[in-house]
């Protein structure tokens, strides 16, 4: 939508659509640098979505960071301080690493963390209006600079700006807007995602202090000790093909799951007071092109990756933050802001591409191998954080799960008693090349390289564009395979 910015249009220095993570985190930085800030959400808060709900320390640093670290924990959630993955004989379990000071992980629920983040930014200073539909993102010269939305009387209004962010979730209004709608990467997961809360039958034990990662057949299982403390919200990261059952038969479908999964299901033997099971197939990984001049896409509106590797509420966190961090000093400056939005993104690229690598080889619905399995054991006996730093981002996860992991693990696994060899090295050069095709898009690839990997699948979708875009630039400003330009500080 192109406009004449009539005297009654609103003005501000930054418009962001949606206020959970990603938005919320983007927002105060930006009031804390003085700038005006209008963040507009359909939502009327407190709103559920459909997430992991978990953090580890390295994302509740980021909670420490955006100021809203004491009203989560007013929520009285369980401070989970330890990771243990099993996978039959198979256990590790580590110590997480401190971040910012801190040592725990939380989940809470999304109606309840996310509310808390409304009202930090809120708090900070940014004009946060709920049940606020954005319809169409307005352009002047090719450049957007402001939304035109509806308000919750069903007014259309108008709000110009320096800056526009989509922070809007998967079907991003606005990165339909910016013509940056379909993924120039992505991944059909061939798994599905199912969860429930419930009072946890482990409560006041050390496993109340575990997050725990259930390998069993072709199901990876979730145990997050939640809020408030003495729930668990337990998860299956299924076959694609069986949420169907769960949305079917929810309790038979759950039941099936428990009994494919004897560790599981120890776990949460004589658990009450279910809630409701919910779940979506949903779930293909992506990049889209997330920065042009005067907008950018922050959290799953420019991102999106597998649950399984729990890192989706952190990297909307952190980036949103580190957006509002580069966006602030530069917002008087369009061509300064659009190169700092470049790199900004490039940023989060480089960060995000060892986890969406790792999520696309764990969205795989395929039986547990030994060969993974021995690998996982080359990390067990040990306190200390290790394979916990997948999870915690503490370093890339070609850092953690190295060649040397990998060769003790393939050794272990020919040696076993009984061990099918030709087949576990039929797995070993299957595996060889995701390894380098992960390890060669981020190191080698560079910015926004659409050359296929060996970790993606094809017939990935996020869905249909939520309505043709009002405008459509002329021209990428960035096209794919771009340099990024350097930033003047």
């Amino acid at each position: 939508m192109t406009s004449n910015a009539p005297d009654s249009v609103e003005r501000a220095d930054v418009v962001i659509v949606g206020s959970r993570c990603a938005g919320t985190a983007a927002a105060v930085p930006l009031v804390r640098a003085g700038h005006k800030v209008v963040v507009l959400d359909k939502a009327r808060f407190p709103a559920d979505t459909l997430s992991t709900h978990v953090l580890v320390p390295n994302g509740v640093s980021e909670l420490k960071k955006m100021g809203a670290l004491d009203r989560i924990l007013a929520l009285n959630p369980a401070r989970s301080t330890h990771l243990r993955i099993t996978d039959g004989d198979m256990v590790v379990c580590e110590r997480y690493k401190p971040f910012d000071g801190i040592d725990y992980g939380i989940c809470v629920p999304r109606n309840l963390q996310d509310e808390c983040l409304v009202e930090t930014a809120r708090e900070a200073g940014a004009d946060i209006r709920e049940k606020c539909s954005v319809e169409s993102v307005v352009w002047r010269g090719g450049r957007a600079v402001g939304v035109v939305y509806r308000d919750p009387d069903g007014e259309e209004r108008e709000i110009h700006a320096k800056l526009v962010i989509g922070a809007d979730g998967r079907r991003s209004r606005v990165a339909a807007e910016v013509d940056s709608w379909t993924p120039y990467r992505g991944s059909k997961n061939g798994r599905g995602f199912a969860f429930r809360y419930m009072d946890d039958p482990k409560a006041g034990t050390s496993q109340h202090e575990e997050m725990g990662v259930y390998r069993a057949e072709r199901t990876v299982g979730l145990t997050l000790p939640s809020t408030p403390e003495g729930r668990v919200l337990a998860v299956w990261m299924c076959p694609a093909e069986d949420v169907s059952g769960f949305r079917m038969d929810p309790e038979a479908a759950w039941q099936q799951k428990l009994d494919g999964d004897p560790v599981m299901a120890d776990r949460l033997a004589g658990a009450q007071n279910m809630g409701k099971v919910r779940s979506t197939a949903d779930l293909s990984s992506y990049y889209r092109r997330s920065s042009g001049p005067g907008w950018a896409l922050a959290g799953d509106a420019g991102h999106f990756k597998d649950p399984v590797t729990g890192n989706g509420m952190r990297d909307a966190l952190k980036h949103g933050r580190l957006l509002g961090e580069a966006a602030a000093p530069r917002l008087h400056d369009p061509e300064r802001l659009d190169a700092a939005l470049a790199v900004w993104e490039r940023g989060r690229d480089l960060d995000t591409l060892s986890t969406y690598h790792w999520g696309n080889r764990e969205s795989r619905p395929d039986p547990v191998s030994d060969l993974v399995r021995e690998v996982l054991r080359t990390f067990a006996g040990q306190e200390g954080p290790d394979l916990s730093d997948t999870f915690n981002r503490a370093r890339p996860i070609e850092a953690i799960v190295s060649p040397t992991h990998l060769v003790k693990g393939l050794v272990a696994a020919l040696r076993r008693p009984g061990a099918d060899r030709k087949a576990i090295v039929k797995q070993a050069l299957g595996e060889l090349p995701l390894e380098w095709h992960g390890r060669r898009n981020r190191l080698l690839d560079g910015f926004r390289s659409t050359r296929p990997t060996k970790t993606e699948r094809p017939d990935w979708t996020v869905g249909n564009a939520p309505g043709p875009p009002s405008y459509r630039p002329a021209a990428d400003p960035a096209p794919v395979g771009a340099d990024v330009p350097a930033v003047a500080a």
